[in-house]
C-alpha cells in the first residue's frame, strides 16, 4: 500500500511540474511576443519608414516594459526539461549575467519612456540601444 502511495505522490508532482514548467514557457513566449508586436511597429518608424508618431512610441514602449519586467522570474531556478522552448542553458548556468540582460533591456526602456521622445533624432539612438540590448541577450541566452 505504501508503494502505490508513493508512486500517486510521485506522478502527481510530477503531474503538476510539468505544469508549472508549461506555464513558464507560455508566459515567456506571450512577453516575448508583446515585445515582437511592438517592436514591428517601432522598427519602420526608427527607419523613418512610417511616421514618427510620439504616443505610438510610448505606448508601444509602456508594452516592452510590461511584458520585460516580470519576465526573468518566468525561469525557475532549476533548468527545465520543456521541449518547445527556445531557453538556453546558459540562462540557469550564468544567471546572474541573464538578469543583468534583462534589467539592461528594461533600464533602457525606461530611460526611454522617461525622455519621452517627441521626434525621430531623439528616439532612433534610444531605440538602437534597446534593440542592441534583444540582440546580445539572444546571442547568448537563446537556443536557435
Amino acid at each position: 500500500m505504501k508503494k502505490i502511495i508513493m508512486f500517486f505522490l510521485i506522478y502527481a508532482f510530477s503531474i503538476v511540474f510539468v505544469y508549472a514548467s508549461s506555464d513558464s514557457v507560455k508566459k515567456r513566449q506571450n512577453a516575448m511576443q508583446q515585445v515582437r508586436e511592438a517592436t514591428k511597429v517601432l522598427f519602420p518608424m526608427a527607419k523613418g519608414k512610417t511616421d514618427y508618431d510620439d504616443f505610438v512610441v510610448i505606448s508601444m514602449l509602456d508594452q516592452m516594459l510590461n511584458a520585460a519586467k516580470p519576465y526573468a522570474s518566468y525561469f525557475p531556478i532549476e533548468q527545465e526539461a520543456v521541449a518547445h522552448s527556445e531557453a538556453a542553458e546558459t540562462i540557469w548556468t550564468d544567471r546572474s549575467g541573464f538578469k543583468q540582460s534583462v534589467n539592461k533591456f528594461i533600464d533602457d526602456i525606461e530611460f526611454a519612456l522617461n525622455a519621452e521622445p517627441e521626434n525621430l533624432d531623439d528616439f532612433k539612438p534610444m531605440f538602437a540601444k534597446i534593440t542592441n540590448n534583444c540582440q546580445s541577450c539572444h546571442q547568448v541566452y537563446r537556443m536557435k
